[in-house]
């Protein structure tokens, strides 16, 4: 069990539009889940709360109502011209996280099968996604967490676990569409043309009809509002799955599948939806991990609505559902542009900083979503001469280096592997320090704000020595693109 949970919901606040944005559609249950959609957030907003807002007036306008409704205070700071700002997304956001916490907004409800649109059904929470569903039958059938497959294609056997448990009397042999319709009859629920796709794929209207079918057949319909799978070893393969489903491998040009992040592109990506810092960062690929998987999250699955403690100190956990989770990166080879060598990094992976880590840990247990993956070398110097005139571009100079000697630049980087680490208690903790998995980390000191000048101290991390920590007890899952 995670430690105690918040008394009184505590707000934290997005740190890009896209993560305001995600986890707006998040809470309303809108359907739009994966794009930027300032307007589309701030429309979900108005239904949600059951506004008549005209949808030609400007975001600017829309947000100001919707503020009044949320009893949001709302500020002219927080408008930029007809637009609305982090700042103002925040202010929603915050709005939106305390109705929902009290139970106090519609959710709309997206997700939810025509079929199901009766008193019969009024407690239903539908699956934000064909991953969330897919979990949330296997957790009725006691199965294990569950993955999609090529296509974002559920697996047969979810619903061949299904029929084990709620109706063995019906022949599992059926193809995977006649097997649906079937349980659906067993279950009483409506089985509509929308619940199938092509090429033998049940829809997300069709899984959720299922999901509302068994829920109901079991007495426990609405009971599930968020997947909370029971230890972390389970969320954990449930959020790596749904990470490495985020994320598909493609045809390269070598004939090889595999997933590329492109430094410029990834970099383009994040200033579009709104990422303030991540993209002048010699790191990028880090905080590039942290915003799409956040949003990817934020998608799939439904927010819990009694969350976990998930700041400590001055630090604050990137996810939540039933525990605490925070996303790394980490480069475990270095490859030329070319690709003909490959070296191993002589570093492990920096996590949090120590005493809010600990603190956690006391607390409730505390886990790692780690990606591993290759940097590919900025060998020629075009990228890293491409990044220093974006910074300018925006007035952001390029800090001299410490050392005094320029550090070793990625134009691209290569995700191989996701995964889940987890420590449990102190105790558990101490055993991963114990094998050194865990290490001390002196932060190397900030970049210098001028040549000559030493740059400010930073307080000590934690780090993670992730090849050992892969194939030890605290990697609770794992899973390779």
């Amino acid at each position: 069990m995670p430690g105690a949970q918040n008394d009184q919901h505590d707000f934290i606040p997005a740190l890009s539009a896209v993560e305001a944005c995600s986890r707006i559609f998040s809470l309303t249950g809108a359907l739009e889940r994966t794009a930027r959609g300032e307007k589309r957030a701030i429309v979900a907003l108005r239904d949600a709360l059951d506004l008549d807002i005209d949808i030609v007036r400007t975001n600017a306008e829309m947000a100001a109502r919707i503020a009044e409704k949320l009893e949001v205070d709302w500020l002219s700071s927080y408008e930029d011209h007809t637009k609305v700002n982090l700042n103002g997304l925040n202010a929603l956001l915050m709005g939106t996280s305390n109705a929902y916490h009290q139970g106090a907004m519609r959710n709309l409800a997206s997700n939810r099968p025509l079929g199901l649109q009766d008193f019969l059904w009024q407690d239903f929470q539908p699956a934000a996604s064909k991953i969330e569903a897919v979990n949330r039958l296997s957790s009725l059938t006691k199965s294990g967490p569950e993955w999609l497959g090529p296509g974002s294609k559920e697996h047969k056997r979810v619903l061949i676990n299904l029929a084990a448990g709620l109706a063995p009397d019906i022949d599992t042999r059926l193809s995977k569409s006649k097997l649906g319709a079937a349980l659906a009859s067993e279950f009483e629920a409506p089985w509509l043309p929308e619940c199938e796709s092509t090429g033998e794929t049940i829809s997300l209207q069709g899984l959720n009809t299922l999901l509302a079918g068994a829920e109901r057949r079991m007495g426990i319909l609405g009971a599930s509002r968020a997947v909370l799978q029971g230890t972390p070893e389970e969320e954990g393969q449930m959020l790596v799955n749904a990470l490495l489903d985020g994320w598909r491998s493609h045809k390269q040009k070598d004939g090889s599948k595999r997933v590329i992040w492109d430094g410029r592109k990834t970099i383009n990506w994040m200033i579009e939806n709104g990422i303030n810092n991540g993209p002048y960062q010699n790191e990028w690929q880090g905080f590039y991990w942290e915003a799409r998987g956040l949003q990817i999250l934020n998608a799939a699955f439904s927010p819990n609505p009694n969350p976990p403690a998930a700041k400590y100190i001055n630090t604050i956990f990137d996810y939540s559902l039933r525990f605490v989770w925070d996303l790394k990166a980490h480069t475990e080879y270095w490859a030329n542009s070319q690709n003909t060598k490959i070296s191993g990094s002589k570093t492990g992976a920096p996590l949090n900083d120590q005493q809010a880590m600990d603190a956690c840990i006391a607390d409730q247990g505390l886990g790692f979503l780690v990606v591993s993956g290759i940097g590919i070398e900025d060998s020629d110097h075009a990228f890293v001469e491409w990044h220093r005139k974006l910074k300018a571009s925006v007035g952001k100079k390029s800090s001299p280096s410490n050392s005094g000697e320029s550090r070793r630049r990625k134009a691209a980087f290569v995700p191989l592997h996701v995964d889940a680490m987890y420590f449990r208690d102190v105790l558990n903790f101490e055993g991963a320090k114990a094998a050194g998995i865990i290490t001390g980390f002196n932060q190397g000191a900030q970049a210098p704000k001028s040549t000559g000048t030493p740059g400010k101290l930073r307080p000590k991390k934690y780090l993670l020595k992730s090849q050992v920590a892969r194939t030890s007890q605290f990697c609770v899952a794992s899973a390779t693109w």
